[in-house]
């Protein structure tokens, strides 16, 4: 399900969802299951692989199978927000002024679950839990070069050999993922150097909140932003080799306690805590964590520099 069909169904709720998605990106396409508890254990998809031919009178190699379990750890991702009674005092429109606090609140949340899709390091910060740079298997990641790859402009045949790579691997990227990818996940450069190299490659469609979306070869393509401070949360000076100028694109599979996933309690929990000593307060939280289940449901490239 996705975060505004798995959370309460009242207005405030729904209204909190919809400005936490403006800024996290990521929960327009991921999908949630409802889990009990604090942590489970899931079972992944199978690894088994099989085969062969046999003669006659001859049995096949032992093939012996065990299945395999992640084990997501929900964390609690959220904040409350205060207003002042004083204001009330002074003649404002106190209903107003929560509703907008609120709301501007919410997307500044949206920012942090976005950041910590990506970067939540549970090693570091045991309230967070892992996000996919963490999460990535290592056979999901492509580095066409040790350190890096060059993705220039121009016409020359030495800029369009790297143009063409880049579209490669791409196209290699989304082949990666089980069942083909759905998403692709970039920052705001490399989107503007893709659509600049491949615009006849480039396609859009509106989504459900009427905003024009890329896609390439069929694929949904996402400039996932900012962090809270303003920071890419895919930057450009990722390490590759001896290239520390370097960025990476990612591509998901979402699915509901498949593939990629996310298990919840309730959803987005929206509560109006009243007026606590002196402030009004509203409070929000999800307690969430982030399952692969399925290690071929993300990929990324790593390694892209984008040269002037």
């Amino acid at each position: 399900m996705l975060i505004g069909q798995i959370s309460a169904s009242d207005a405030v709720t729904q209204q909190v969802v919809t400005a936490v998605i403006s800024k996290a990106s990521v929960l327009r396409k991921a999908q949630f299951y409802k889990m009990v508890g604090s942590a489970e254990y899931r079972r992944t998809k199978s690894t088994a692989t099989g085969g062969k031919t046999r003669a006659i009178g001859s049995a096949y190699a032992a093939n012996p199978q065990a299945p395999t379990f992640a084990n997501p750890a929900l964390k609690i991702v959220g904040d409350k927000v205060q207003v002042d009674r004083a204001y009330e005092r002074r003649g404002g429109d106190i209903a107003s002024e929560r509703a907008l606090q609120l709301l501007s609140f919410a997307e500044d949340l949206g920012r942090k679950f976005q950041d910590l899709f990506f970067n939540g390091d549970a090693a570091n910060d045991a309230t967070q839990f892992d996000g996919i740079v963490k999460l990535m298997p290592a056979a999901q990641k492509i580095t066409p070069n040790a350190n890096g790859i060059n993705v220039t402009l121009g016409n020359s045949d030495a800029a369009k050999a790297t143009q063409q790579k880049l579209i490669e691997l791409l196209q290699l990227l989304i082949k990666k993922i089980d069942g083909g990818a759905e998403v692709l996940y970039m920052n705001g450069t490399l989107w503007s150097r893709l659509s600049t190299i491949a615009a006849s490659l480039i396609t859009y469609q509106k989504n459900e909140f009427g905003l024009l979306i890329p896609y390439f070869a069929g694929v949904g393509i996402v400039d996932v932003g900012y962090s809270q401070t303003g920071a890419d949360i895919i930057t450009n000076t990722e390490t590759c080799g001896n290239s520390n100028d370097c960025t990476s694109v990612y591509a998901a599979r979402f699915g509901e306690a498949t593939d990629l996933t996310l298990p919840t309690n309730l959803g987005l929990e929206v509560k109006d805590l009243g007026l606590i000593e002196n402030n009004y307060e509203h409070s929000v939280e999800m307690d969430t964590a982030i399952a692969l289940l399925n290690s071929k449901s993300i990929a990324k490239i790593e390694g892209i520099r984008i040269a002037s």
